[in-house]
């Protein structure tokens, strides 16, 4: 049988196995102020220990290895969670997109990376974006990547697409004058016969500190997307997770695979 047994009773135990000088002929004694769904995963255990010649330390630390583990699992659980968009019901018992994306960005402390296919441009979205221009200009966050698809104007960017989408960008989008580093993919610029864009759905916040989040989701940064479809992602607050995530943006600008925008002054 497999333990399912929480760290903190397995170090219990493990801790009432260090005070013996003996090995028992039995467990009931030891293992008598233990519910019996404990005693009935551990004393099989405690049994083939003895009879392989084990010491009651040795068990001990078995034990406390085993709660090591288990905490380990819990932290793996704790470190991720279920995000939704859709009908306003189903928010009683999981996380909203757009309030999480909010919470995100009002919580980064120094950093933010936002990637989506369709920017959006409604009332609610152009405040987000007013917020982190505002702390960008105070300092309060040093560095925000934007990673997007101008999907309003993909079918008229002219002879030169890159500075007509910056020209937009810098107008539209974003007319504040603390300015993000914002990329758009290469092939829209190459004019690629494919239809393959920056579609991506990420949204980072302090990627390179330990409380690093990441939301990776289905829902584009609009208010369709996050207000009314149906939308599924998960939010990790693992750093070594997110700075993984982090780094895949950071080598395909290093590669050339997003150029950046001409961003105004």
């Amino acid at each position: 049988m497999s333990l399912t047994l929480p760290a903190q009773t397995l170090r219990a135990v493990a801790t009432d196995l260090r005070r013996l000088n003996y090995t028992p002929t039995s467990w009931q004694g030891l293992l008598s102020t233990h519910s019996e769904a404990i005693r009935l995963q551990l004393e099989p255990l405690l049994v083939e220990m003895v009879r392989e010649g084990a010491h009651p330390r040795l068990m001990a630390l078995l034990l406390d290895r085993l709660a090591d583990t288990q905490d380990a699992l819990q932290r793996e659980r704790n470190a991720w969670s279920f995000v939704w968009s859709g009908p306003d019901p189903l928010h009683a018992k999981t996380a909203d997109t757009f309030a999480t994306v909010a919470q995100l960005i009002s919580e980064a402390r120094c950093s933010l990376l936002i990637a989506t296919y369709n920017i959006g441009l409604s009332s609610e979205f152009r405040a987000l974006f007013a917020s982190i221009a505002d702390r960008l200009a105070h300092g309060q966050l040093n560095r925000v990547d934007l990673f997007f698809h101008p999907k309003q104007i993909e079918d008229r960017l002219g002879a030169d697409p890159l500075a007509t989408i910056s020209t937009w960008f810098n107008r539209e989008v974003w007319p504040w004058p603390a300015k993000p580093h914002a990329y758009v993919d290469r092939r829209l610029i190459s004019g690629s016969a494919e239809r393959c864009y920056q579609h991506a759905k990420i949204v980072i916040a302090d990627a390179t500190t330990p409380d690093a989040k990441a939301l990776v989701t289905s829902a584009n940064f609009s208010e369709t997307a996050q207000r009314h479809n149906f939308e599924a992602g998960w939010l990790t607050k693992s750093a070594p997770r997110v700075q993984e995530i982090q780094k895949q943006f950071s080598m395909a600008v290093d590669q050339g695979l997003f150029l950046p925008l001409e961003i105004a002054a």
